[in-house]
């Protein structure tokens, strides 16, 4: 029997609420494992899908609980809308994330996105007033690097250390990073080719000269292991729709040790006043559907172990590695990276394309000559997708 969308939507409302209750007690102990997550994704069965860096397939945890929400917001009643829509499950989600990162969670607000925080993090240091300096580099996301430039043409005094061979030389931040520097942003993982950055290196330079360190994780947290104490991080930001598995708003970390003046609120809202801690970063509520994806995305994750996502991924990266600079695709990513991203020249990138699209695998690949195609495998994947590139493109 078909069922139309009101049909559906009536009878995810009426699952009532028992269904809610067992999302909200979500990640019962052998609930999950790495080797039955496939399963969890249904896109992986419809595709050969390898392009988790642009954005993750929702599990099924996640968008069963997203489906009764908005069965709720549809149908009602309103008590059952309000069990999605409270501040215990918001506490819930912030305290997972925390947990993710190795922080607490009065050092983390919730943010728009990854972009709006580091803007954030910019205005609220003062930076351009002060006269100090920011430090970057090239591997960080576009995005950062245009509002980088723009702030430079406005007067700051923005540092971008260009890539060598697509790392970043220890040497180069050592003399960049001054005295006047007040903070040093990076991306943990590069969107660009999965470099990974020596953060703890990094933050050692940048504390030396009493700069702050800010660290994009938005291609990291759920896909690396991350502590920001033991790495000495400072400032962190993300979204959730990549490697946290989907919800359409971020995060932001803000160390307890600036909570007290340092990091200045810029912009105000109900959320965020009377709070001492990271709360007073907090402008408005992120969408209540984002919480609710993200309460059971990080669920999962936690139960898995990031460490067993790795464990899971690193072999399919390493076969690519291994196989597609025989069929003429050198490798942009050096090696012993520790991401689950990979990028290779490609040299006819309109073929190699239309022979992905063929074989029904999802890549980014990115025009030029020679192109360059970015794979990102996760957790639901295995070695035939990745066999099933390697054979398109031989």
């Amino acid at each position: 029997m078909t069922m139309n969308r009101r049909q559906l939507l009536t009878g995810t409302a009426a699952l009532g609420a028992a269904g809610i209750a067992s999302h909200s007690l979500s990640a019962a102990p052998g609930r999950k494992s790495v080797a039955s997550a496939r399963s969890d994704f249904p896109w992986a069965g419809n595709e050969t899908y390898l392009n988790c860096a642009t954005e993750h397939p929702l599990g099924l945890h996640s968008s069963d609980a997203m489906r009764e929400y908005l069965g709720y917001l549809t149908n009602g009643p309103d008590s059952g809308r309000a069990k999605y829509e409270n501040a215990e499950l918001q506490e819930r989600v912030r305290k997972r994330f925390a947990r993710l990162i190795g922080a607490t969670p009065a050092e983390i607000a919730f943010a728009p996105s990854t972009q709006l925080a580091e803007n954030l993090v910019l205005d609220g240091l003062r930076i351009e007033e002060s006269g100090g300096n920011v430090v970057t580099n090239d591997l960080h996301y576009g995005g950062s690097l245009s509002n980088y430039q723009a702030r430079k043409e406005r007067g700051l005094d923005a540092r971008i250390i260009k890539h060598k061979d697509y790392t970043i030389d220890m040497r180069d931040w050592e003399e960049a990073i001054d005295r006047r520097t007040k903070l040093v942003s990076l991306a943990l993982v590069s969107n660009v080719n999965g470099y990974l950055d020596d953060i703890r290196a990094i933050a050692d330079i940048a504390h030396s000269h009493g700069a702050l360190v800010f660290v994009d994780v938005i291609q990291a947290a759920g896909a690396v292991p991350i502590d920001v104490r033991a790495m000495g991080i400072d400032l962190l930001a993300c979204s959730a729709y990549k490697w946290l598995m989907g919800g359409r708003f971020g995060y932001l970390y803000v160390a307890k040790e600036l909570h007290e003046g340092r990091l200045q609120p810029v912009q105000f809202g109900s959320k965020g006043a009377g709070a001492t801690d990271a709360r007073q970063y907090q402008v408005s509520t992120p969408n209540h559907l984002g919480f609710v994806c993200q309460h059971e995305a990080l669920a999962y994750i936690l139960e898995l172990g990031v460490d067993n996502i790795r464990e899971h991924v690193r072999p399919l990266t390493e076969r690519l590695r291994k196989e597609l600079p025989a069929a003429g695709c050198a490798c942009l990513t050096p090696a012993g990276t520790e991401s689950p991203i990979v990028t290779f020249l490609v040299p006819d990138a309109p073929r190699a394309r239309t022979r992905l699209s063929e074989a029904g695998v999802i890549v980014t690949l990115r025009d030029g000559n020679p192109g360059e195609m970015r794979v990102s495998p996760s957790v639901f994947n295995n070695l035939a997708d990745i066999n099933r590139l390697i054979d398109a493109l031989s």
